[in-house]
């Protein structure tokens, strides 16, 4: 029997939102069930990495990965189960996963917290907590976590929000102290540590792309192949069209199967391989 808190109410509550959910809508929250996948993932890093900035690419790469490997951790630490776990019919999903807490909610609190803070205009207030809530409540509509979840998932999302803030110019000012080979062997440790200590099949692309982005943020710094932060609106949007297509043609070109020699390549081609294509595409173009 689960230790869910208020497991009962809760399942009543979400049998309740499935019996009263618009057919018509059932197609646009399938689509935002892609916000917590791998798929938003690898489009947000060469968006923010090429076509605006590769400090604020590494800085949500690195982030992204422990706030995934967190919540992971916490999944399968806590084991509560989910709604459509306890009643498959009300599943538009059907994960395998324990529930608690959401990673869609964790995510977009995260990162929706980042964009208000740092980006302080009335737009960014809109957008990010316009973000915040619908992903959070397609988790509820999608059937497969339960209200805690979403809870659990805003909670430790501003904790990730909170450490990021704080640490943030320490800590990039003494890796800098420090020096690129220091980094190195850390940005390498990372994912040698992460399979010996939890040599799990999800564990082992996270490890793979963190390998890839380490090493190929090594080079590109030392030899000085990283885009410029964008100036311009026009800019960042042909920036990342292109990095977004030649990723996404590099994704689909590689076998279908999930490994780690394939998250490997994805993360050193997109640390290594994307600023010198879209250096070369943009001046073809002048």
């Amino acid at each position: 029997m689960s230790n869910l808190p208020f497991h009962q109410q809760q399942l009543e509550f979400m049998i309740d939102l499935a019996r009263n959910r618009p057919e018509f809508l059932n197609p646009l929250f399938r689509f935002l069930n892609y916000f917590d996948t791998v798929y938003f993932f690898f489009a947000l890093i060469p968006i923010l990495w090429i076509g605006f900035s590769y400090k604020w690419g590494l800085r949500i790469f690195y982030w992204f990965t422990l706030s995934s490997i967190v919540n992971t951790l916490a999944k399968y630490l806590v084991g509560w189960p989910r709604p459509s776990t306890d009643l498959p019919e009300i599943g538009l999903f059907t994960p395998n996963s324990p529930g608690f807490p959401s990673g869609g909610a964790q995510t977009c609190m995260f990162l929706g917290a980042i964009l208000i803070y740092y980006w302080k205009t009335r737009a960014a207030w809109l957008i990010g907590t316009f973000y915040i809530l619908l992903i959070s409540f397609s988790r509820l509509y999608l059937g497969v976590h339960y209200p805690i979840d979403v809870l659990g998932g805003w909670a430790i999302g501003v904790l990730l929000f909170y450490l990021f803030v704080i640490t943030k110019e320490p800590l990039e000012n003494y890796l800098v102290r420090k020096g690129a080979g220091f980094c190195l062997v850390i940005s390498l440790a990372i994912p040698v540590a992460l399979t010996l200590v939890a040599p799990h099949q999800y564990i082992f692309p996270i490890a793979g792309t963190t390998l890839g982005v380490g090493l190929g943020t090594y080079f590109s710094l030392q030899k000085h192949l990283f885009l410029a932060q964008s100036k311009t609106m026009k800019e960042t949007i042909i920036r990342s069209f292109i990095a977004l297509s030649t990723f996404s043609l590099f994704i689909y070109l590689w076998p279908k199967e999930q490994s780690f020699a394939k998250s490997f390549s994805a993360g050193l081609f997109m640390s290594f391989a994307a600023s010198p294509i879209c250096r070369w595409f943009i001046s073809r173009k002048r």
